[in-house]
């Protein structure tokens, strides 16, 4: 034998494969100890499974969506879904799960009387009598109490609640020994579930609707309150409102003023140039003058005597009665232009006087608008402030009242997020115990505990011939 055969890797190798040998012969020589175990392991299973009370499983569909169908806006009409709302759901199926929900589902079915759990409901009711005290009627509220939670026990270990992955859906099963009864409790379930829904979003409308009302008034008082006090002070000080947008009355007949102060100006100036015009000189080139038929035909008369004159002085003497009369008539004439001509003088210093006047007086009139505009504006620091409480109390009220009917409107709908998709059936088998899988389970088991049992003695006799040698 070469040196190769006395390896280690050999000699590892040749006693792995003679402990495999004798585990095999192990479980060969013990094969009926093995099956043996395994039938008896199989028929107890068998027995214990017919001896179990059958179950009986009744699903129930729903659907229950973030929100309710909204009705009132016809835009957003389904409710729209979010990845985010998984704990709005884990809060639904808790829901389904608390104890008060199986306690108003037990009221509804009347489980207590139901024979499955007849038992359990008298010996909670006689326990509560014993050590209970009263009248009649806190003594049968007790019992019922003690009733109601020592069936929501066996109501909730009877209740499974199964999200249907990737929907809105969740079944709802209830196993019983009682198919019928099972049926019944996952009907209930839905409905109850449904109702209570229903009763919170009511009672959720009517505190806010309560909440709002309440808010309301002390807000109606507040702009009523607000209101008369702006109404006070701007009647205490004589402010009077022309528009959120529109200057004040001072400002406006300021602005007024300011065009009439222009054009008085402009007025003064051409009656001065006027009057400078015509108080220097003989004033028969004032355009006034020219412009005057009256003058213009004495003017033309004087000419016309003049002109005669100068004829007849050829011929007569100055002194001749004649020519001294024709004279006398020329002076009237001269006199009756220069009256004219000082009529016209009086009147452009009238005019004059009255622009110079006008322009004063409207100076005078800007002067006392500024002041009261200047005081307005110092006054109506506080009706500002006033008028902004009032805004800003009726924007309050106003967003409350919309909110208020919104509440209203939305509340008389009725709409609900729940729904039953699949009512439960009466099932016609039962769910469990399931003898195929039980059974099968019980092969597996049994085989596999023979063969540990075996192995176990295989071990316990090498020991003692091991000992022994």
């Amino acid at each position: 034998m070469s040196s190769a055969d006395h390896s280690p890797v050999h000699s590892h190798a040749k006693h792995a494969d003679v402990t495999l040998a004798e585990y095999w012969h192990a479980i060969v020589s013990r094969r009926w100890l093995i099956a043996g175990i395994t039938i008896l392991v199989a028929a107890a299973v068998l027995v214990g499974t017919l001896l179990t009370t059958p179950q009986y499983r009744a699903t129930t569909t729903l659907q229950i969506n973030r929100d309710a169908m909204n009705v009132v806006n016809i835009e957003n009409l389904m409710p729209a879904e979010s990845p985010m709302d998984r704990d709005f759901y884990e809060t639904q199926y808790e829901l389904l799960r608390s104890r008060t929900l199986a306690q108003e589902v037990i009221r509804k079915t009347h489980l207590a009387d139901h024979p499955a759990y007849k038992d359990i409901a008298q010996k909670a009711a006689e326990n509560a009598a014993a050590g209970a005290e009263g009248d009649q009627a806190s003594v049968q509220k007790r019992q019922q109490e003690a009733v109601e939670r020592a069936l929501t026990a066996d109501v909730l270990a009877g209740l499974e609640v199964e999200p249907v992955r990737n929907s809105r859906l969740a079944k709802v099963h209830f196993s019983s020994p009682d198919p019928a009864l099972s049926a019944q409790v996952a009907n209930a379930y839905a409905s109850t579930f449904i109702a209570d829904n229903l009763q919170r979003q009511l009672d959720a409308s009517t505190f806010a609707v309560k909440y709002l009302s309440e808010r309301l008034d002390q807000l109606r008082g507040k702009v009523e309150e607000s209101e008369r006090a702006l109404v006070d002070y701007s009647g205490d000080q004589q402010i009077v409102s022309v528009g959120d947008d529109q200057p004040s009355l001072p400002a406006q007949n300021l602005s007024g003023l300011n065009g009439m102060l222009a054009a008085s100006q402009t007025a003064k100036i051409q009656a001065e140039a006027a009057w400078n015009e015509a108080r220097g000189g003989n004033g028969l080139n004032l355009p006034q003058v020219v412009s005057s038929p009256l003058i213009q035909r004495l003017r033309e008369a004087q000419v016309d005597m003049e002109s005669e004159y100068n004829q007849k002085l050829a011929t007569y003497k100055p002194d001749y009665p004649e020519m001294m009369r024709l004279k006398g008539r020329i002076e009237a004439g001269r006199r009756q232009i220069q009256q004219e001509i000082g009529v016209i003088r009086a009147s452009l210093k009238s005019q004059y006087d009255a622009a110079a006047q006008q322009e004063q007086l409207t100076e005078q009139q800007i002067n006392s608008l500024k002041h009261d505009q200047l005081d307005l504006q110092e006054r109506s620091i506080r009706y500002n402030m006033l008028k902004r409480d009032v805004d800003t109390n009726r924007q309050i009220y106003d967003a409350l009242l919309q909110r208020f009917k919104e509440i209203g409107v939305a509340g008389n709908v009725g709409a609900n997020n729940i729904s039953v998709i699949d009512p439960a059936e009466i099932p016609g088998s039962p769910y469990s115990p399931r003898l195929p899988v039980n059974l099968a389970l019980g092969i597996v088991f049994g085989f596999f505990l023979g063969l540990v049992i075996a192995l176990v003695l295989h071990l316990v006799s090498s020991m003692r011939r091991a000992s022994r040698g």
